[in-house]
């Protein structure tokens, strides 16, 4: 994560302390401004944010806004105001693009994009829609934008040209890509004949389309990790429903039976988390194994529209604004050492997917004098872990990045 001194997760192993996969920080509100807030995106290191108001708190059109500190300070931009849906980012924050609905006067909105990093923006030549949904690739070439009602639309040249993609008329709510925009999942709130909507995937940047074997619902958020395997898809009616092969099979998480209105996934697709919506504030859950089980990041609570948050998965971003203007709130999702006992002494372990942390062990915390651990650690896919002989007097390790 750039530029943040993370806090240290220490464990004594005596007794032995089995943790969570991760531990999350209490969410904050930012400085951004009160606002009914519809989408937000952000950079790969989760440095650079952009959000999107729909209205601001008075109900007028609203404005793109951005931080280039992961949510300290915020700055309007100078995109034209209207009642903006959707926003996207490159990885390296620098490529954007942003959805509205509508234009300040009501008219079927535009898809606007930014090549320097928010300082200046321009619409593109995509027709004019109710616009919805957006997504784009990692290097901010291939862009992906749903149209409530109407068509799924995509460009291949970073806005320049645009192109109906062959799927029905559908009401659409949300669209993700993977990072080379190969692979897309567009979810449908309702079908044309105002039913439940399906889930449509596309492995050839929107040029061919498949319903997936996801049943109906009213889908209203979707996420994919970096390579496009793992799929995430959250509905009104209270399912989350997960994909582990790039959309040929969905299971049903045990979730509890919220309005999901936001899903967002770190790139490797194991960090998810899910916002509630609707009419009465509802939590926020995290997952640290790709939808297996799930829990309330803290007590924070609120009436969620979309959620964004670094490619670890390590910094979170939530929107909130669908029934109530609020702020823009971050926190941050720290790995948890996990100690346990063999035959061969003591295992303590984090997950793999924690990069650039340093195990350190002292006898004495007051000390101050941690020694860092390189040698005997083994690396699996899952995990990371330090196998060594029972300590004769009270030891302490820690995470340090």
């Amino acid at each position: 994560m750039c530029g943040r001194s993370l806090p240290l997760l220490v464990v004594s192993l005596i007794p032995l302390i089995a943790g969570p996969q991760v531990f999350a920080q209490v969410p904050a509100a930012t400085a951004s401004p009160n606002a009914y807030w519809e989408g937000i995106a952000s950079s790969a290191d989760g440095s650079k944010l952009v959000a999107a108001a729909y209205a601001d708190q008075n109900l007028n059109s609203g404005e793109l806004y951005l931080s280039t500190n992961a949510g300290a300070t915020w700055a309007s931009t100078s995109a034209s105001k209207a009642y903006w849906e959707r926003v996207a980012s490159s990885a390296d924050g620098t490529k954007l693009a942003a959805a509205a609905y509508t234009d300040a006067a009501g008219n079927p909105g535009g898809v606007w994009t930014s090549p320097d990093s928010g300082l200046s923006w321009s619409a593109t030549s995509a027709p004019a829609r109710n616009w919805m949904g957006l997504a784009s690739s990692a290097d901010g070439q291939k862009l992906a934008a749903l149209a409530w009602g109407d068509l799924i639309y995509v460009s291949s040249d970073a806005g320049l040209t645009w192109m109906a993609a062959g799927v029905p008329r559908q009401y659409w709510q949300s669209i993700a890509s993977s990072s080379d925009g190969t692979t897309l999942l567009a979810a449908a709130f309702r079908d044309a004949d105002m039913k439940p909507g399906p889930l449509y995937l596309s492995t050839n940047s929107g040029a061919v389309w498949v319903q997936t074997s996801a049943p109906a619902n009213s889908w209203f958020s979707v996420a994919s990790s970096a390579d496009g395997t793992r799929l995430a898809a959250a509905s009104t009616t209270g399912a989350i429903y997960t994909s582990v092969d790039s959309g040929l099979t969905w299971i049903s998480n045990n979730v509890p039976a919220l309005e999901w209105f936001a899903l967002g996934s770190s790139a490797d697709g194991t960090q998810l988390a899910a916002a509630t919506g609707g009419e009465s504030p509802g939590p926020v859950y995290a997952s640290s194994d790709s939808g297996r089980t799930w829990r309330p990041v803290g007590a924070l609570s609120g009436y969620w529209a979309f959620l964004t948050c670094s490619a670890d998965g390590s910094q979170w971003a939530a929107a909130p604004g669908g029934f109530k203007p609020g702020s823009v709130y971050t926190w941050q999702t720290l790995p948890a050492l996990q100690i346990s006992s063999s035959s061969s002494g003591v295992v303590v372990s984090w997950p793999a997917n924690a990069k650039g942390f340093v195990l350190q062990e002292t006898q004495d915390t007051a000390s101050q004098n941690w020694s860092d651990i390189t040698n005997g650690i083994e690396k699996t896919s899952l995990e990371n872990r330090a196998i060594m002989s029972q300590p004769g007097t009270k030891a302490f390790f820690r995470l340090r990045k």
